[in-house]
């Protein structure tokens, strides 16, 4: 059995009509983008990038500051981005193989 209040459907090529109907029809919300194991999937590759890998860099920097005040020592560091950004980067590229570029690095 479908839970409707928490399914959403994902389109592709779809008219802002055809949505509605379909919408209507099945009584599920339709959105632009969905929310599955922490990943926003879209259906296009460039709101993808941004809503991911913009999103997470964004996250990580503001980590960074927030451990910078940390009095620790350069293993202490080391660990702290071995144990939290590390993993965080491992699992956005593993599970979206896509091409980023360099902007995600340049920083």
């Amino acid at each position: 059995k479908i839970n409707k209040d928490k399914t959403k459907i994902l389109t592709k090529n779809m008219l802002m009509r055809q949505k509605k109907e379909l919408q209507e029809t099945l009584g599920i919300q339709v959105t632009n983008k969905v929310k599955y194991l922490g990943i926003h999937i879209t259906p296009r590759c460039g709101t993808l990038k941004e809503d991911n890998y913009v999103k997470l860099k964004q996250q990580i920097a503001i980590d960074l500051m927030k451990w910078k005040n940390l009095q620790l020592s350069l293993i202490g560091r080391i660990s702290i981005i071995k144990m939290n950004v590390l993993p965080k980067i491992l699992y956005l590229f593993q599970t979206i193989p896509i091409k980023v570029g360099k902007f995600f690095f340049d920083d």
